[in-house]
């Protein structure tokens, strides 16, 4: 799987302050995945629930970044025994058993069915290895000049407009210096 991760943010400490404030142990597996990674996003990467695909758009991290654990209502995770982890692209959320009997566990909870639980992996590790990703298109950042250029030359003109020109500076800006690397688990 690939990542572009959020950075550091302080992420042990982090982790710690979480960890005795919710009297939880993260599973050491998740624990080391966030201290070196700090999660991120995953643009185009595909995880399998069930008999569907699914698409994962990021893993939680700490601090300022759009997909941040600082943001969600942990204690209402917490009450269930699970601990969020990463979101996909519909709003369902996958997290990670706390339970003893389940611990470590990652499950896809479906927003559309009360959250229900289905289990995706016996642990991080395995989950991630099920994921499977692609990398970034490198015409996600070719300037808009370039892209204007290129369809004129091929005929294709007319079709430039200015909403054309924003949809192609928002890609630009979400993936122009986006830096995607595999994730390695011990």
């Amino acid at each position: 799987m690939l990542i572009s991760k959020y950075g550091n943010n302080n992420t042990e400490n982090r982790i710690n302050e979480i960890e005795k404030k919710f009297n939880i142990t993260l599973p050491s597996q998740y624990r080391n995945f966030l201290c070196k990674y700090n999660g991120g996003d995953t643009p185009d990467t595909t995880y399998k629930v069930g008999k569907a695909s699914s698409a994962l758009r990021a893993f939680y991290g700490f601090g300022s970044i759009r997909y941040s654990l600082d943001k969600l209502n942990i204690q209402e995770w917490i009450e269930k025994n699970m601990f969020p982890i990463a979101c996909d692209h519909f709003g369902n959320e996958i997290v990670i058993s706390l339970e003893e009997i389940s611990y470590g566990n990652i499950y896809f909870c479906d927003h559309e069915d009360g959250f229900k639980a289905q289990l995706v992996g016996d642990d991080f590790k395995t989950f991630v290895s099920k994921c499977k990703s692609k990398k970034i298109n490198p015409a996600c950042s070719t300037p808009i000049a370039q892209r204007e250029a290129d369809l004129i030359a091929r005929g294709r003109g007319h079709v430039i407009t200015d909403t054309l020109r924003k949809t192609w500076q928002a890609e630009i800006d979400k993936y122009g210096n986006m830096v995607q690397e595999r994730v390695i688990l011990k």
